[in-house]
């Protein structure tokens, strides 16, 4: 799962420990032990933060987008009980489609991203083409030949 998002990764593990009849939490951890992104050591807290019984919004606020926020907070409540298998695969599906349209948007992005060192390095080799004649045309008539 190297290129993965890594919620997506957290909600793979969880979801396997959960169809395998293991807990939710057994899930989570073996996430943060195989995994060594940033988003690992922030579950890692916010799990270490649920143990001790501080609270976790300011580590929820912490997180970059509203997609780990919400996966935090569903897997809080799985964490004190609650059934969250149904709505783990609704967030995955969601998760999904915000990956693919993050994709999309930065390969629409990418043609004029490109342009420039394209016309960089095919400017001055149309110069050459363009100048190139009359260059030796001008060098030509001033040799007197």
């Amino acid at each position: 799962m190297v290129h993965i998002a890594p919620p997506l990764q957290l909600i793979a593990y969880v979801r396997r420990a959960i169809e395998t009849g293991q807990s939710a939490r057994s899930g989570v951890v073996v996430f943060v032990r195989t995994e060594r992104s940033s988003f690992a050591k922030d579950v890692s807290k916010w799990l270490a933060h649920l143990d001790q019984g501080l609270d976790t919004a300011p580590l929820l606020q912490q997180q970059k987008s509203q997609h780990r926020r919400s996966l935090l907070e569903l897997l809080e409540r799985g964490l004190r009980g609650e059934s969250i298998y149904v709505y783990l695969c609704q967030l995955e599906q969601e998760t999904i489609e915000a990956c693919d349209d993050e994709i999309q948007r930065k390969l629409s992005k990418l043609p004029f991203l490109l342009l420039g060192p394209l016309l960089l390095m095919q400017f001055p080799a149309f110069l050459m083409l363009l100048f190139g004649p009359l260059l030796d045309n001008f060098f030509h008539s001033l040799g007197g030949g």
